[in-house]
């Protein structure tokens, strides 16, 4: 079985993994403005209190969520420079045959 990826293809899945892992990390900054927009509607502080809870447990799993999107990303760049050495490598080589045989 063999899988076919573009280079372009995989370059933009490095991108887009490391936009959603920027958003990850910046997301959990956001939380205190949740609070703040909330406020305390009729004087109350119970709906800025579970949004709190749900922010912080939220927080919890984005984390756990960003340690494997940062391994995949590293994957992926891994991948992403194989693929470029090995395509600027054999470039090389091709056009050093080529200068053999003229």
């Amino acid at each position: 079985m063999s899988v076919k990826i573009s280079y372009d293809e995989l370059g933009a899945l490095y991108t887009n993994l490391l936009a959603t892992q920027t958003e990850f990390e910046s997301a959990s900054q956001r939380r205190s403005e949740l609070s703040d927009d909330i406020g305390s509607p009729y004087g109350e502080g119970e709906l800025r209190d579970k949004t709190d809870d749900f922010e912080k447990r939220w927080d919890d799993r984005r984390n756990k969520l960003n340690e494997g999107l940062k391994a995949v990303t590293e994957q992926a760049k891994t991948v992403l420079d194989g693929f470029g050495d090995f395509d600027t490598q054999m470039a090389a080589e091709l056009a050093q045959q080529m200068q053999e045989v003229d």
